[in-house]
């Protein structure tokens, strides 16, 4: 009996101290992501990050679609 007590503490020890690595390298990896700005296109009105947007006249756009339809495609 003394055995298999000792092999369950064993497994929850183990099992908090890999839970508590995994938490710590989740908050690590957070840390290091940054923060990218969001804008709202001209046209539609949907919101998204700042580097898949298409910038035309100081006005955002979501797609090419919709930068065309604004009439400042230059096509």
């Amino acid at each position: 009996m003394t055995k298999y007590l000792l092999l369950l503490a064993l497994g929850l020890l183990a099992w908090w101290a890999w839970r508590g690595l995994r938490k710590s390298a989740g908050t690590a990896a957070q840390g290091d992501r940054e923060v990218e700005r969001m804008v709202q296109c001209a046209h539609c009105g949907v919101n998204q990050p700042i580097s898949e947007s298409l910038l035309a006249n100081g006005r955002y756009y979501c797609c090419a679609a919709h930068l065309r339809e604004s009439g400042h495609g230059g096509d």
